[in-house]
């Protein structure tokens, strides 16, 4: 798996897993101009990352413990709050926006497209 560094200010970030890449754009601590690298490879802004915003804004899915409602992995998995292994959980979708200037930009005008919802609406279906 590839890992993910960050330049901010004089220090380096990372490495990081795609997944937390994502989180960081999502709250704004990446923006367009933002300095990454990807593994050993020279410094690029993060505009050059192909995909990287369009798949940070997309809605993802959170998973639940049904007995304590912990946040959990996807299962199967284990809740470590009530220390039960579980083969389903509650889920929810999750809209994202991303911050821009401390302000929020919204995914787009109508939200997430029809075929992302029926998607993950399938996916839930499967996780409950």
């Amino acid at each position: 798996m590839a890992t993910w560094h960050v330049k901010q200010n004089e220090s380096e970030l990372g490495p990081l897993k795609p997944s937390e890449l994502l989180d960081l754009v999502r709250n704004g601590s990446v923006v367009a101009e933002t300095m990454l690298r990807k593994d050993d490879s020279a410094w690029f802004p993060a505009s050059d990352v192909g995909g990287l915003f369009e798949a940070a804004r997309r809605p993802t899915i959170e998973h639940f413990c049904p007995d304590c409602g912990a946040p959990v992995s996807q299962p199967p998995t284990h809740c470590p709050r009530c220390i039960k292994d579980l083969s389903k959980t509650r889920t929810r979708i999750v809209e994202h926006n991303l911050a821009v200037d401390g302000n929020t930009q919204p995914a787009s005008s109508k939200g997430p497209g029809e075929s992302a919802k029926r998607w993950l609406h399938r996916r839930l279906g499967r996780s409950q």
